[in-house]
């Protein structure tokens, strides 16, 4: 193993860190985007990776080991004979290895390499053989590009809060697999309970429908009531009626929204 020359200057924790969370805010922005347009759940997901591949792996082998986050930072990833790093070796760094984050242990053991080790390296570093360097010396630039990333970070989450109380969205697969189960012990057909399910869920915001905890709908929220029974009636091949408290009946609503 060819050993790699003292580099002039390392790049210190919190450049790394500061690159990293701006790369992550353009690829969780691009999930954002795709939320918004409507995207399923599964490709937006897909989406994001993409993004997150190209922002890292793609931008590594075309700039010479920097990603925009590390340009901004004025760093750079090398092999350990002192070449910016490649296509196949930066998808294996940052893809491959940091999907092992999922191991809180080792997100906490990767983290500790790159603040303990004198060459700045962290687990994924020592596993492809690669280090960080920083080429521009700009104090306070960190600072600046991770105060820059935690507002993207920032508007990404304020905007799927709002986008998850807006009728239509934030409902999970998990969502609808719960109540078509509990819809069909209640003795429904798989056709009626999916219909029920997409009148409900395109018409209460997942806060409305997830809030229903009671199996008596005499004690549901007026609206939620109203929209059940439109979701009964339509389904059922009438018409919804208008709202009238005094002759709504429970009789062919859904039983619990959030777990029927």
């Amino acid at each position: 193993m060819e050993a790699l020359r003292q580099p002039p200057a390392i790049a210190g924790f919190g450049y790394r860190v500061a690159a990293f969370l701006f790369d992550l805010a353009l690829a969780l922005a691009a999930l954002g985007a795709a939320a918004v347009a409507g995207v399923p759940e599964g490709v937006a997901f897909a989406i994001s990776l993409g993004v997150w591949v190209f922002v890292t792996s793609i931008a590594s082998a075309v700039f010479d080991g920097q990603t925009l986050g590390k340009r901004l930072t004025g760093t750079r990833v090398i092999t350990a004979r002192g070449a910016p790093i490649g296509f196949g070796a930066s998808v294996l760094r940052d893809t491959g290895a940091r999907a092992l984050w999922v191991i809180p242990v080792f997100f906490l053991i990767d983290s500790i390499y790159a603040i303990t080790d004198d060459r700045g390296q962290t687990l994924r570093d020592r596993m492809v053989r690669t280090y960080v360097v920083r080429e521009t010396r700009s104090p306070g630039r960190a600072a600046r590009v991770a105060a820059a990333a935690a507002a993207l970070l920032a508007i990404w989450i304020v905007g799927t809060g709002t986008i998850s109380d807006e009728p239509g969205e934030g409902y999970s697969a998990a969502d609808r697999s719960a109540f078509m189960d509990g819809c069909g012990r209640e003795g429904s057909s798989r056709g009626r309970c999916a219909c029920l399910y997409d009148y409900i869920s395109a018409r209460l915001s997942h806060d409305e429908f997830a809030g229903v905890h009671s199996d008596d709908p005499d004690r549901w929220p007026a609206h939620v009531r109203h929209v059940a029974d439109d979701a009964a009636a339509t389904c059922d091949g009438g018409q919804p009626e208008p709202a009238d408290p005094a002759t709504e009946t429970a009789s062919s609503r859904p039983r619990n929204l959030a777990t029927s």
